[in-house]
Formats: structure tokens, C-alpha cells, sequence
């Protein structure tokens, strides 16, 4: 679900949403020859859009494709429950791709309604924040899961 599901929906997020394209992924391009890039760039958002639509996704609208994303927070939210790590008390592969998704979706660069709504997920916001501070204690992260955010899933 994490991957071959949840993860294209921060992807539709993050390259079919004009701003956070903009913002992010087409400056993957920006070392190119400036006479080419902007042709790469549209080239390879249309590649994306054709991978988003071929695995499913694509074929939903906006509002369908943020409630596919958001019962997959419910269903992660459910998972993780008051633990500390997706299956008990020690990390596991799961917490690997979990974070991962959870940590893309729910960084404050791009703006997006599923962030808005992984926002509302208390335990989530939570495990991110932990696990940033275990894994990447040198990172400037600002916590997410502040007392005024908490908001039971």
C-alpha cells in the first residue's frame, strides 16, 4: 500500500501540481542546456503523468485521489497506533518505507490538500518527528506534531 499506492499519490502531488513542480522536481533539469530544458522538462512531467495514470491513480480525480491518499494515512495511522514504530517497539523495513512516504508528504516545502490532511494525523506527525530526530539528528527540521496540531485521526 505504501509504495504501489500511497507513494503516487505524494508523486501526483508533487509533479502534477504545477507550484510544487515548479518548486521541485524541474529543477532537476536546471543543469541542462537551457536551450533543451524546458523541453526535457515538459517531456519527462508527461512521462510522469503517464506512470501516475498507468498505475491507477491517475485515472481518479483530484478529490478521489485525495481520499485514496487519505485512507492510506487512516490505514498507516491505525497501523502505527500509540507504538513507536510501525510493527512494536523495534524498527522494520516497514518503518524504512513508511517514513520515507510519510516524511515526503509531510515536509512543509510543498503545499498540497494530502498534506493538509496527514497534518490532522497526530501519531503520524509524531512518528515522523521521532524519526527524523533518530535518523537525521543534523537536519533542521521543525517539528510537526506541535500541541496545537494534535487532532485525533
Amino acid at each position: 500500500m505504501v509504495e504501489n499506492h500511497f507513494g503516487w499519490t505524494m508523486v501526483h502531488t508533487r509533479w502534477l501540481t504545477p507550484e510544487n513542480f515548479a518548486k521541485g522536481p524541474a529543477h532537476f533539469f536546471d543543469q541542462m542546456p537551457p536551450t533543451v530544458q524546458e523541453n526535457v522538462r515538459r517531456e519527462a512531467q508527461g512521462r510522469v503523468a503517464e506512470s501516475v495514470r498507468a498505475v491507477g491513480v491517475g485515472r481518479h480525480s483530484e478529490a478521489e485521489i485525495l481520499a485514496l491518499g487519505v485512507r492510506s494515512l487512516a490505514a498507516l495511522s491505525a497501523l502505527l497506533g500509540d507504538k513507536p514504530f510501525m510493527m512494536g517497539p523495534r524498527p522494520t523495513s516497514v518503518d524504512a518505507v513508511a517514513f520515507g512516504m510519510l516524511a515526503g508528504v509531510l515536509t512543509p516545502f510543498f503545499e498540497a490538500p494530502l498534506r493538509d490532511r496527514a497534518m490532522t494525523f497526530g501519531n503520524l506527525t509524531a512518528y515522523v518527528d521521532h524519526m527524523m530526530a533518530g535518523i537525521y539528528p543534523e537536519f533542521a527540521w521543525t517539528p510537526l506534531n506541535l500541541p496545537a496540531q494534535r487532532v485525533a485521526a
